[in-house]
């Protein structure tokens, strides 16, 4: 072809179009005869046209696979552990005890032993479910009961503590007396103001000191928690932002759409299995700086939710979940019951229905075919909407109080505190009578609450691209002897390798951490290159390299935000410009030096944070708290800068977390220098 011509190409995810054009831009629409380089040396093609293929998938389905393989593969070490303390005493009375447990999963004609997979025998085994219709019934008959247990029953209840022990998401220590709903609330409320607060006007903020615990905790609807909430604050609209947190927090739906002003629609739930998605998603739309705000509000989600588990009155238990979970239970039973008289009384026609066809979303559903408590919960509102006398079952369903399973979605708020006082309880009312839980306790202690630190990653022996743990031994890991096994410092330093990106342009340099002070230096400057203003002759003026220099030192170290009118103060002040006309930025700049005030507020010499010889120290202070989330690894990390702070300060550090990367390297912002004078280039 010697004429000019032009390809234009669409490259999607599971295509490729393409079509030449001529100088005119006109699609070229003949057939146009091309010269081959296969069998046939000449072939007429249409110079437009489409490749279909199949698109990529991400790894995220093998990974989600390997990821509950893992969980799955611990929670079984975590009972060998257990089973290993409790073997010698547990042969001397039933030397098949676990040899019947292990078979309990196979249909009868496999087993080894007995087909009873507890006591061997029928009778037993039916004495047993009685006294302790769920192992609740149990774990709180063995925490609260000064007699003596068979060891059996023992292991069963610490064995389910240990299989099932809850979240870490809470540090330290919890008290259950109170469930913090009251803290975590003001909390909240204190995250808020500082993440959309408004400089210029102080009196949005919105009142920290006002305590809605009472109103959380009551047995409302949620809609109805979020409205009654809503009116402690007068100064806040039903759809506005604030109440959009309020509805996630009462476990409902809240909208961010008008809130970040995005082009679709966003919204988001506690309770949902993909909100950990869903937040990446939003985040990455609207920046990391908000990921805390929605942190101290799930915070309170939790409280309220496990302020509703733990709803038993009897403060002298020392079972608070599991007795809560009885309560639970016996609430069911009574309301089941009475359930069960009012469809015969009032929709005969409906019974079978209801309890017997698994098909459908009735109770049968419910129980035998995991229908969910939401649907089965819309059913019974549209079987019974029209029914005279059904306003006891309607109203229990609003607050979310109905015929409540024991394990729900809503267990995976309980803390692993919960579960360690239940054990802790056990042990110590039954180490009387067996010596060896005394003696063990630590052990199974540590059992419950050790968790392999996610900067070592998965404990595999030899190579595997997954792994990336560093050994002092070759010994097998158990949770006693993990620190002497394990170098946490080299897996650590492996893990930020690991974690930090490539730059896009040097793609053998790591990138930095978004809140580092040098690539926020780097945004400041790269804003202030589009930033321009008409001077007081008309015309338009950029800023020079020493007028950016005076900028930054006067208004963006000396203030976390900058805006607009500060920006013409320093024009009038500096230059003499009365007049000067902004372009380039709208109210104020995106770009801070928002980590430089931060660690000036955590009590950080302000001559030490200007010292340019300081400038790589501050750089790995601010990739540890970036790379890791754990406060003690973190402690441990800071250690190494002892000689250059006091306590005080480390301390205030440990606290600090930062979030997010950028997209570029120090070589390439700041490495990168002329041959001749040795300046950046």
């Amino acid at each position: 072809m010697n004429k000019d011509y032009t390809i234009g190409l669409d490259i999607g995810t599971a295509s490729v179009g393409w079509a030449v054009l001529d100088p005119n831009y006109d699609l070229i629409k003949k057939n146009m005869r091309i010269q081959g380089n296969g069998l046939k040396k000449q072939s007429k093609k249409n110079f437009w046209g489409v490749r279909l293929f199949e698109a990529g998938e991400t790894a995220e389905g093998t990974r989600m696979k390997r990821t509950t393989r893992r969980r799955y593969t611990r929670r079984r070490n975590r009972i060998r552990y257990l089973q290993g303390i409790f073997q010698a005493e547990i042969a001397t009375a039933d030397k098949n005890f676990f040899y019947r447990l292990e078979d309990s999963f196979l249909v009868p004609e496999e087993k080894r032993n007995e087909r009873h997979p507890i006591f061997a025998t029928l009778d037993e085994e039916v004495a047993y479910h009685k006294q302790f219709p769920t192992i609740y019934h149990l774990r709180r008959y063995l925490a609260d009961s000064t007699e003596q247990a068979d060891l059996r029953l023992v292991y069963l209840a610490l064995a389910h503590i240990i299989k099932f022990r809850g979240n870490f998401l809470i540090e330290g220590k919890l008290n259950t007396e109170n469930s913090s709903v009251e803290e975590t609330f003001k909390n909240f409320v204190r995250v808020y103001n500082q993440t959309f607060k408004n400089p210029e006007n102080s009196s949005e903020s919105i009142d920290e000191t006002l305590d809605v615990s009472t109103i959380l905790q009551k047995r409302l609807s949620r809609q109805k928690k979020a409205e009654t909430v809503l009116k402690l604050f007068p100064k806040e609209k039903s759809t506005g932002r604030f109440m959009q947190f309020l509805k996630m927090i009462v476990g409902n739906q809240g909208s961010f759409k008008k809130t970040f002003d995005l082009d679709e629609e966003f919204k988001m739930q506690f309770s949902k299995d993909e909100y950990e998605e869903q937040l990446e998603g939003l985040l990455g739309l609207i920046g990391d700086d908000y990921a805390e705000v929605f942190a101290a509000a799930k915070t309170v989600y939790d409280a309220v939710e496990l302020s509703g588990i733990l709803t038993v009155k009897d403060l002298s238990t020392k079972a608070k979940l599991s007795a809560s979970l009885v309560q639970r239970y016996d609430e069911h039973k009574a309301d089941l019951e009475t359930f069960k008289k009012f469809i015969r009384t009032e929709l005969p026609d409906k019974y079978f229905e209801v309890f017997r066809d698994e098909q459908k979303n009735g109770y049968a559903g419910y129980i035998e075919k995991g229908t969910t408590q939401a649907d089965f919960y819309k059913y019974v509102e549209n079987l019974l909407k029209n029914v005279e006398g059904a306003d006891y079952f309607l109203d229990k369903v609003r607050k979310e109080d109905f015929l409540r399973k024991q394990r729900t979605f809503d267990n995976g708020v309980i803390p692993h505190q919960i579960h360690l006082e239940e054990l802790r309880a056990i042990i110590n009312k039954q180490s009387r009578y067996y010596p060896f839980l005394a003696e063990n306790k630590t052990k199974i202690e540590q059992i419950l609450t050790f968790r392999i630190p996610y900067y070592v990653g998965p404990l595999a022996k030899g190579n595997s691209r997954f792994a990336w743990l560093s050994r002092k031994k070759d010994d097998a890991i158990a949770p006693w002897n993990f620190a002497e096994v394990i170098d946490k410092g080299k897996s650590a330093t492996a893990f930020i390798e690991r974690m930090t990106n490539y730059d896009s342009y040097l793609p053998q340099e790591k990138v930095l951490p978004k809140h580092s002070m040098l690539y926020e230096k780097y945004t400041v400057f790269n804003e202030l290159t589009k930033v321009s203003y008409i001077d007081d002759r008309g015309e338009v003026q950029n800023f020079s390299s020493v007028e950016k220099q005076e900028i930054f030192r006067e208004l963006f170290k000396k203030n976390r935000k900058v805006n607009k009118s500060l920006l013409e103060k320093f024009l009038k002040n500096h230059y003499m410009i009365e007049t000067a006309e902004i372009r380039g930025i709208e109210q104020r700049f995106n770009a801070s030096y928002g980590t430089y005030h931060d660690l000036i507020k955590l009590g950080v010499d302000q001559k030490m944070l200007d010292d340019p010889k300081n400038e790589e120290l501050f750089e790995e202070i601010v990739k540890i708290l970036t790379v890791f989330e754990d406060q003690k690894m973190i402690k441990e990390q800071l250690s190494n800068f002892e000689p250059y702070f006091d306590q005080a300060v480390l301390k205030k550090l440990a606290r600090r977390h930062y979030t997010g990367w950028g997209r570029l390297s120090a070589k390439l912002i700041n490495g990168i220098r002329d041959k001749q004078s040795k300046k950046p280039s």
